[in-house]
């Protein structure tokens, strides 16, 4: 009996790590939009959250977005005396989203490559996720609700994923309607 209670209490213990499936460790904390300097798009984790993008799909370069993930583990480094080592930063290497026309179809797990630097523990940075890439994407219009997380792994190799987050995008049909780094 006692095995029972203390199997339950590991359990328990391992469901408080994440809250409806979002990983407390490694969030999701806005979505940036680049900014144009000297024909570079560049992403700056520190911008501001737009509401929404504006895109046009059919005649986009596919809709790259800067993610911010903050990492929030604890670097091991201080407690390995012997190796001094880290194994808590995260490379990202894709993103898996269910992309849904607001009141109409949902396209579900939907797997993109992404691009950007590792993120150390402790720190914040941005990951380049092109959402409109994908073919099964580029024929979407109206307003688009992509929900999403980034899977990753640590330097110890466990596989990991970010928090959920939830991001608008509103398709037009005009020239130029979009940033130019989307």
């Amino acid at each position: 009996m006692k095995r029972r209670w203390l199997i339950l209490l590991a359990a328990l213990a391992a469901a408080s790590c994440k809250l409806n499936n979002r990983n407390t460790s490694l969030v999701v904390t806005k979505v940036v939009i680049g900014k144009l300097d000297n024909g570079v798009c560049t992403y700056d984790p520190s911008s501001d959250e737009f509401d929404f993008a504006q895109i046009n799909p059919a005649a986009n370069t596919g809709g790259t977005m800067g993610v911010v993930v903050k990492n929030q583990l604890t670097d091991p480094a201080s407690l390995n005396s012997t190796l001094r080592t880290t194994s808590a930063t995260f490379h990202p290497h894709q993103m898996v989203g269910d992309y849904e026309i607001v009141g109409g179809a949902i396209t579900r797990g939907v797997i993109i490559p992404v691009s950007g630097a590792q993120i150390d523990p402790g720190s914040s940075g941005p990951v380049l996720i092109p959402f409109f890439s994908p073919a099964a994407t580029t024929t979407m219009s109206g307003t688009i609700r992509v929900t999403f997380h980034i899977e990753g792994k640590l330097d110890d190799g466990s596989v990991v994923q970010t928090s959920e987050h939830e991001y608008i995008f509103v398709t037009c049909a005009a020239a130029g309607c979009n940033s130019p780094c989307l």
